[in-house]
């Protein structure tokens, strides 16, 4: 999980290495590209102007190398501060906060510690005066959000979650200590709800739904401060999802699944309307109302025929394609009992040629869990094996190693080399999740 299309530039190699050699202005204009952002606007982030931008990228200004000075600046940028250490070790393999792999902030090396605890102090440091919002600031929380989907979409949260809440955290201080106009505020407001809604999803792929369920009402709050609907309807959708997590009496998934179509039925995305309509149907499936279920079912195909290619949506809604729309009929059809209609829908969404690699392994542990549930143990194997083949390299998603508990159980009673061979597999990976 190392695709350098994805995640942030700091965790890359021509940035490590840019460091390493003590060339940080050259790493810094590394940064200010993949935020998209001018040096003026850099800037603003630094309380530089834009000639001092340009001499520190041109390493004219040798004050950025102060312990204080460079804490600022990965303050300022959301920059975590262990990502600084190829400048301290002088060597373009110190490991910071890895997203693409399984080793993270808590596995520096014991003889890294003494420089990691200089560079990362105690906390962040206070702002001596309020931060003044510019669109700069903006720019930089709208790409950051961007970035988290799309290496999500790739690879899956369990690498990077920790993270993305931390600069959540930064972005929510510079909301709530910064000074700003009433109409930056309210933009201000829905970029951090935006990525409040992401660090949600980040966290419910970690396997932490209670916490994603705490950041989605801080998106509630954020979007009903903002006004921005669209944010609204998104969170609450994410929220009936996770209501409809399994069968209930309870018709809250309902309610929410509702709410959010509403706030959408004028909107022009054909896969957000297409998403909504999903959602609604595995909400009703929750409560067993088969009709309302079939009906919702109806809506999704409607929209489905009016196509979902197109430019129409941003970096979220790129998982909504016909695989996972039926995967949304899938997880339906196991909520009233109709197991074999569920493996079968599982099957028919994987290996398709628009599955996401985080997708992919979605529906792959999904259908090895269905067959689970059908007796079928030989086959959720196979299919087991073929998740884990995912889990094991690109994707890092505690969620789903969770969602082959049932085929553990299964291949423990079996005893035969394949059925042990998954349980080695599947105990690595639980350990290492």
């Amino acid at each position: 999980m190392d695709d350098e299309s994805s995640g942030a530039i700091w965790e890359f190699a021509p940035f490590r290495q840019l460091l390493a050699a003590g060339r940080i202005g050259p790493a810094l204009a590394l940064v200010r590209k993949a935020m998209g952002l001018s040096q003026a606007d850099f800037g603003e982030l630094l309380h530089w102007d834009r000639a001092h931008t340009g001499r520190v990228e041109r390493g004219d200004v040798a004050t950025v190398f102060d312990v204080r000075e460079l804490r600022r600046i990965a303050d300022a940028l959301g920059l975590p501060r262990l990502a600084l250490l190829p400048l301290l070790l002088e060597s373009d393999d110190a490991r910071t906060i890895g997203i693409g792999g399984r080793e993270g902030a808590d596995d520096v090396d014991r003889r890294q510690f003494g420089l990691a605890a200089a560079v990362a102090g105690t906390g962040v440091t206070a702002w001596a005066t309020p931060i003044q919002v510019k669109p700069a600031h903006l720019t930089y929380i709208k790409t950051l959000t961007e970035q988290l989907w799309v290496h999500d979409n790739l690879h899956g949260g369990g690498g990077i979650a920790r993270r993305a809440n931390r600069q959540y955290r930064f972005v929510r201080r510079l909301m709530d200590n910064g000074i700003y106009s009433p109409s930056v505020g309210l933009e201000l407001t829905s970029a951090v709800g935006w990525l409040s809604n992401t660090v949600a999803w980040l966290a419910r792929d970690c396997g932490r739904p209670q916490f994603a369920r705490q950041q989605l009402m801080e998106s509630v709050l954020l979007a009903e401060q903002s006004r921005d609907f669209t944010l609204l309807a998104a969170t609450v959708g994410d929220l009936a999802t996770l209501a409809a997590a399994a069968p209930t009496t309870n018709l809250e998934p309902v309610r929410l699944a509702q709410r959010s179509t509403e706030l959408v039925r004028s909107a022009s995305s054909v896969r957000l309307n297409a998403l909504k309509a999903a959602e609604e149907s595995t909400a009703y499936a929750a409560v067993g109302d088969h009709r309302e279920f079939e009906r919702a079912l109806g809506r999704v195909d409607r929209e489905r025929d009016r196509g979902l290619d197109g430019d129409d949506h941003p970096a979220w809604l790129n998982h909504v394609t016909e695989a996972e729309l039926r995967v949304h009929e899938a997880r339906g059809r196991k909520l009233l009992g109709q197991h074999t209609l569920a493996a079968e829908l599982f099957r028919e969404s994987i290996s398709r040629p628009e599955n996401l690699p985080r997708d992919e392994a979605s529906y792959r542990a999904y259908y090895a869990a269905s067959l689970t549930g059908l007796g079928d143990t030989t086959s959720a194997i196979t299919a087991a094996h073929t998740a884990l083949d995912l889990l094991e390299s690109q994707v890092n998603s505690p969620r789903l190693v969770a969602e082959l508990h049932p085929v553990n159980r299964a291949a423990q009673r079996l005893r035969t080399p394949e059925a042990q061979h998954f349980t080695q597999r599947f105990n690595t990976l639980t350990r290492a999740a």
